[in-house]
């Protein structure tokens, strides 16, 4: 090494090549070792030490359980992709006709999770649980009703996505759809009884996920009724006798018998287009919070170590919200009266005599296309 400098005369490697000489003591007279040396040698403390074994961490032990992913489970990641899906979904429901952005960013989130995965336990780069992250990140509800949009417009069903994945929307269709047999794919891949060794760390998959690691994903909101049955009782049981009032109360419009719908579709037409909590709950909040409530419990009992750190991905998925929330915020002059005119909510404000805020300013299905967005109801020209 010191031929090859004296001969160069530019390049010196290492830095100080005097430490890196047979003398253990690292003594020498020209040896002064850096602060970088210094710290680099020094992995006495327990971060530092498991940051240098999560570098390549062993497959045969499991001493510190599974090692962090930050550009898959990291808070930031989670973080990221449920307030996309959420604010998309709410953009769906409310305000279709401005959802193109917040979609694109969607399917964005969902096929980088994806191929990212894929490619990363080729390479045996991915634990069991990360990659059970990436599948419950990238199947959402929202990604199971872009799904059914899908093929409602397929088969000539017009439906409030029409913009999107209308007649001749072929791309968009073959987005949404093609990310269904690779994600079934990798979860039989990910779920095959011996199919540990293609995965990082697989002997933690015995000692600290006890073959059960998809399950720990999937199961959690099956555990959260049985620890608490009370607030299941509560919550649930209340929706089941609020959709059962409204049924009640919006019979005569159900039974009609000069409207030719099915049965079934009259049903949820008529209770939601006159009660719209109902159908925030049934379609954003309860399937919502049950797939947050899957995925945060799974990352609690296996992946102990995800914490927020500046790498490309993590920042990138921050920046991947931004469209939906701008959007999302757009809506709120819309969403506050939506919300003020809850049926509910006029009931406990004392304004269950007075007309709501749509029937003051005189908004039916056919508002002119004209009026101001900030002033059009949320629900009733979409209510598909």
């Amino acid at each position: 090494m010191s031929g090859f400098n004296s001969s160069s005369g530019l390049l010196s490697f290492p830095d100080r090549d005097s430490c890196f000489n047979a003398d253990p003591s690292f003594s020498g007279p020209g040896c002064v070792p850096t602060v970088q040396m210094i710290a680099f040698l020094n992995i006495s403390t327990p971060k530092a030490y498991l940051d240098a074994y999560c570098l390549n961490p062993p497959d045969d032990s499991c001493a510190f359980g599974f090692c962090p992913n930050p550009d898959v489970a990291s808070p930031a990641v989670r973080v990221s992709t449920y307030i996309t899906t959420v604010v998309s979904a709410i953009l769906i429901l409310y305000s279709p006709e401005e959802v193109a952005d917040s979609l694109f960013s969607q399917m964005l989130n969902v096929y980088s999770l994806i191929i990212a995965a894929i490619v990363a336990v080729a390479k045996r780069n991915l634990t069991k649980p990360h990659t059970a992250v990436a599948l419950s990140l990238a199947f959402s509800p929202l990604s199971l009703y872009l799904i059914i949009y899908v093929l409602r417009s397929m088969i000539g069903n017009s439906n409030r996505l029409e913009k999107v994945f209308g007649r001749g929307k072929w791309l968009n269709r073959f987005l949404v759809l093609a990310i269904v047999p690779i994600w079934i794919a990798l979860l039989v891949f990910t779920a095959k009884p011996k199919g540990s060794s293609h995965f990082q760390q697989s002997a933690c998959d015995a000692v600290v996920g006890d073959h059960r690691v998809l399950r720990t994903f999937f199961e959690p909101f099956i555990v959260f009724f049985e620890v608490y049955p009370g607030a299941t009782g509560v919550i649930f049981g209340g929706w089941v006798l609020s959709c059962a009032t409204a049924i009640y109360l919006r019979r005569r419009e159900i039974w009609d018998k000069t409207d030719r719908r099915n049965i079934f579709v009259r049903l949820w037409r008529n209770v939601v287009d006159s009660y719209p909590f109902i159908q925030f709950c049934t379609v954003i909040l309860f399937p919502h919070f049950l797939w947050i409530i899957d995925i945060e419990v799974g990352i609690l009992v296996l992946l102990q170590y995800e914490t927020f750190s500046f790498t490309y991905g993590q920042i990138l998925a921050c920046l991947v919200t931004v469209p939906p929330l701008i959007q999302f915020c757009m809506l709120m002059p819309r969403l506050y009266w939506w919300f003020a005119d809850l049926t509910w909510v006029r009931l406990i404000t004392c304004r269950w005599d007075q007309p709501r805020h749509d029937e003051k300013k005189g908004h039916r299905m056919g508002s002119s296309a004209s009026e101001s967005t900030l002033e059009l109801p949320l629900v009733s020209q979409w209510s598909k």
